[in-house]
């Protein structure tokens, strides 16, 4: 884990601590800046919460969307958020100012920010995921399952999903991959063209049905063949990504 010591004080603010700082210093949401970088909101949710870490050339263009140095991003104490040319007038006019009117701006600034806060808070729904995993490789077994209850992002597409189901491997990629946690809804078939959470002969996989086969978007995985002879069942419908809170 990327750790920086926080300026003026003894404990460590993590890279994850850093990205949300600077990220809400843009003003930008989760879900609007993975777009940014072109990456799934819940990826990005690891960084943040440092499950994981972006490479080098990510974080090069993590510091040019948010106006801060890789320096600063991974931890140079040497390093500050730089600030936009309206954010520094501001500033000065806020020097300018008698103590009566600073207390003005301050009540001011402290009642917008508490009613943006409130108005920003996200609306969570609670949904079970899986313990086991959804294969999108070689298969993994996905039957006598367990599931933990969690916290998603209140969307229309979480409230229709059932159940989350975390993707393991990369036959899926690019539309979805290793690690991404995907909504389900439980359903007993899916149309030829749309993904699902299937098992076959034991093992668990996410798939797009095709005509007597499972497809893997990945083009260096092979299909997945069905005959008369294989134990198949589909477990539901996937309908888009899960965005962890």
């Amino acid at each position: 884990m990327i750790k920086a010591r926080k300026k003026n004080e003894g404990d460590f603010m993590t890279f994850g601590e850093r990205l949300i700082l600077a990220r809400e210093n843009k003003g930008y949401k989760q879900k609007q800046f993975a777009e940014m970088l072109n990456i799934t909101p819940t990826r990005l949710n690891y960084w943040e919460k440092n499950k994981r870490e972006p490479d080098v050339l990510m974080i090069k263009k993590i510091s040019s969307l948010l106006d801060v140095s890789s320096d600063w991003l991974i931890g140079n104490e040497n390093n500050n958020i730089t600030f936009s040319k309206s954010e520094i007038d501001t500033i000065k006019k806020y020097r300018t100012l008698d103590e009566y009117g600073k207390k003005a701006i301050d009540n001011l600034l402290d009642t917008e920010y508490e009613r943006c806060q409130n108005e920003n808070k996200l609306k969570v729904l609670q949904l079970p995921m899986s313990e086991l995993k959804a294969s999108a490789g070689t298969g993994n077994w996905l039957e006598d399952n367990t599931y933990n209850t969690v916290e998603v992002a209140d969307t229309p597409s979480a409230r229709k999903a059932d159940l989350i189901i975390e993707v393991s491997g990369d036959s899926m990629e690019p539309t979805y991959s290793d690690g991404d946690n995907v909504l389900v809804r439980l359903q007993p078939s899916v149309d030829i063209g749309e993904i699902g959470i299937f098992i076959k002969d034991n093992e668990g996989y996410i798939k797009e049905l095709g005509k007597n086969r499972l497809i893997s978007h990945n083009k260096d995985y092979p299909d997945i063949l069905l005959n008369e002879f294989n134990d198949v069942r589909c477990v539901g419908k996937v309908i888009g990504l899960a965005e962890m809170v």
